[in-house]
């Protein structure tokens, strides 16, 4: 099994960077939030940077970390995400600038900071990219492929709810909901800035989906209430319902599979 890359190690490379650095960034802390990857923070003498190891397994089944760079760089001329400033060739980590993270400790209950949530996912349904499609049913059936091959049975609830959930995302593919750019992992810790400045990170799960799983990936991930969502979104009360619980699913499959891997 191959070892983890060690932060200071990736460092070391720093002069393949470019960006105009003169000398060796120093590693400041680990940096909180990423549910499959470690970020830390780095002084250089350009700004503070983020290093980003990527973790192995974070992607949808059938994307590619060049897709998730693709999607970035582009959200970052468009001012959605903080600028790139270098990619691994292999892969395994990427640096970008760090954007100081003026957020109150529960921004979903602050009004400036859901709308500007909401703006930002606006400004990147709007981008124009040909990024490969989502596959809901793939991406469900991989988490269940690794839920299977574990020593223990699956949650029985989990169990319980495919067969809803597979009518309910049927009747969401089915509906006339645009098929746009989504991050598709608008969860807090992805969200960075300030109340009235918001950035995205952590573009992993970008592809072309459905506008509303963004929606309602975020009005879970915020604690926004439908009233409030249907009103942004214009969207279906009802569809706006079953993409929730789809999300609620595979979130909980997720769940399950980090669980799962666990040792002991």
């Amino acid at each position: 099994m191959a070892r983890p890359l060690q932060p200071e190690k990736v460092i070391d490379n720093w002069s393949g960077w470019g960006a105009g650095l003169r000398s060796r960034p120093v590693l400041v802390e680990m940096l909180s939030g990423g549910r499959s990857n470690h970020s830390f923070l780095l002084n250089s003498d350009i700004g503070k940077l983020v290093l980003r190891l990527n973790g192995p397994g974070s992607l949808l089944p059938g994307a590619s970390r060049d897709c998730e760079y693709m999607i970035w760089q582009e959200a970052s001329r468009h001012g959605i995400a903080p600028p790139l400033v270098f990619v691994d060739a292999q892969n395994q980590y990427l640096v970008s600038i760090y954007i100081d993270n003026e957020l109150p400790s529960k921004p979903h209950t602050n009004p400036t900071c859901i709308a500007q949530a909401f703006r930002l996912l606006d400004r990147c349904h709007q981008l124009d990219i040909n990024a490969p499609a989502i596959n809901y049913f793939d991406h469900i059936e991989h988490y269940w492929r690794i839920i299977e091959a574990a020593d223990q049975p699956p949650d029985p609830g989990l169990v319980k709810q495919s067969k809803p959930i597979e009518l309910m995302l049927e009747s969401l593919l089915n509906s006339d909901d645009p098929w746009v750019l989504c991050h598709h992992d608008p969860v807090v810790a992805n969200f960075v800035g300030s109340p009235e400045r918001l950035y995205l990170i952590d573009w992993e799960y970008a592809a072309t989906g459905l506008q509303i799983m963004d929606y309602a990936a975020l009005a879970v991930e915020w604690q926004i209430d439908d009233a409030t969502v249907v009103q942004h979104a214009q969207c279906h009360p009802e569809l706006l319902g079953h993409a929730r619980e789809v999300y609620r699913y595979v979130c909980a499959l997720w769940q399950q599979t980090t669980t799962r891997a666990q040792p002991g």
